[in-house]
């Protein structure tokens, strides 16, 4: 019998805080522009600046502080000011550290020469928005009850997602405005992002965390690694950044293949972008209540072969069709495909341990941005050496053995994480009985 989040909400009490799960998707909305803006907007800048398709690696370099986002939970998790807030104490001064640094990059228009003082600033800043990430992503893990995160990661996934139109489409900002106001709305759009969460009270730590503090304990790395739903977990998280990032990350160099203006383009992303993630948003809750998570994830996970279809098609078109028809076709492919991705979110939430959130879903995402990472650093390679048309089948099939993991093992990894949180309320009770 298949476990998942809807068998969970029927169990839970059906009530719902939705400013909290607003507040928190408007707080994660400070973690998916920067990183839309590295990852769409910047390789599409300086594609049109001739920087050739071998040195897109450049551009992933920021993306490096996020595989030690486990090292750096471990200070996250154990200090923080409990007048202030624990997750609070770090977000508010790595927002605006984040937003300096933009405020800098306003200074320094892209261009060839000036692409390693660029990255290196990216650089740093991603490595103090980690520390952020780590506490936000906490936040929510820990705060979100079973009948809420169906609804609550769906919001955090869309207004992620409209963050993410921001950074990617900021390309139109940048031709409109400038590079200079772009920055500087970027670093003025983190700070109002993360005002909700600031200005909120924080929850006290959940039950298993204050089990663990009360018996002396810390955060453990080593114990996370091991735990049996980890030998599940960590791979499929792997998996699924890369998949997802392999086609992402060329996303913006294809069009500007193709011949499409900053403009065009910054049309383009920014609407398929929300409108596939609304459409997604809605749709993914009453679809996991109705079929459950692993069901849903089939629907999406089905579409990835007529993504490649579609795109092949119009890699080898001499032109291109009308952009209104563009925007429906990609808004559709975008919804289809984010049905996939927002129920493999909804069960990261979920996987993290609540004893330890901080450090747990810490590990996971970092090792996700590995694979991310990996993608990011190779997908370039790959299309120059191939070519669009074929480019596109090998990147469908990237994302599908993810998929097909999650699918597969699903029912595996849920029934070790239900074991494991009966476990850690358990202990409080029998501290010996885990390591007889």
């Amino acid at each position: 019998m298949e476990i998942d989040a809807g068998q969970e909400t029927s169990d839970a009490v059906d009530q719902k805080d939705y400013p909290k799960l607003v507040m928190l998707s408007v707080l994660h909305m400070a973690q998916y522009f920067p990183a839309a803006f590295t990852g769409v907007a910047l390789p599409f800048i300086f594609r049109q600046q001739g920087l050739p398709l071998e040195m897109f690696w450049l551009l992933a370099l920021p993306g490096i502080p996020r595989w030690f986002k486990w090292a750096m939970a471990l200070v996250v998790d154990n200090y923080g000011s409990s007048r202030i807030g624990r997750r609070k104490s770090w977000i508010i001064p790595c927002t605006m550290v984040g937003a300096f640094a933009y405020a800098i990059l306003a200074l320094i228009p892209p261009s060839l020469t000036a692409v390693h003082i660029i990255i290196g600033i990216l650089l740093f800043k991603s490595f103090v928005m980690a520390a952020q990430d780590i506490a936000v992503d906490a936040y929510a893990a820990e705060s979100m009850t079973d009948a809420e995160r169906p609804v609550g990661t769906s919001l955090i996934n869309f207004l992620g997602a409209v963050a993410g139109v921001l950074g990617s489409g900021s390309v139109a900002m940048v031709e409109t405005l400038g590079w200079g106001p772009t920055m500087l709305a970027a670093s003025a759009l983190m700070i109002v992002a993360a005002l909700p969460a600031i200005i909120r009270k924080e929850p006290p730590p959940p039950e298993a965390s204050q089990l663990r503090e009360a018996r002396g304990e810390r955060p453990n790395l080593l114990k996370a690694l091991k735990r049996r739903d980890s030998y599940y977990i960590m791979p499929f998280l792997f998996l699924f950044g890369f998949g997802g990032a392999f086609f992402l990350t060329m996303f913006g160099p294809f069009w500007a293949d193709k011949g499409l203006t900053l403009t065009q383009y910054g049309i383009l992303s920014p609407i398929a972008g929300v409108a596939g993630g609304a459409l997604a948003a809605i749709s993914t809750p009453w679809l996991i209540g109705r079929f459950g998570l692993r069901n849903t994830a089939i629907i999406g996970v089905m579409v990835l072969p007529v993504e490649a279809a579609i795109y092949c098609i119009y890699s080898v078109m001499p032109g291109l069709p009308a952009l209104p028809i563009l925007i429906l076709t990609i808004s559709l492919l975008a919804f289809a495909t984010n049905i996939y991705t927002y129920a493999a979110t909804i069960s990261r939430f979920r996987w993290a341990s609540k004893s330890q959130a901080g450090t747990d879903y810490a590990l996971q995402s970092s090792i996700w941005n590995l694979g991310v990472w990996t993608a990011a650093s190779s997908a370039g390679y790959v299309a120059a050496k191939v070519g669009w048309v074929y480019f596109f089948p090998i990147a469908a099939v990237a994302a599908a053995i993810g998929g097909i993991f999650y699918i597969v093992m699903f029912d595996r990894m849920e029934k070790l994480v239900v074991q494991r949180e009966q476990e850690e309320l358990l202990v409080a009770e029998t501290p010996d009985s885990l390591n007889q």
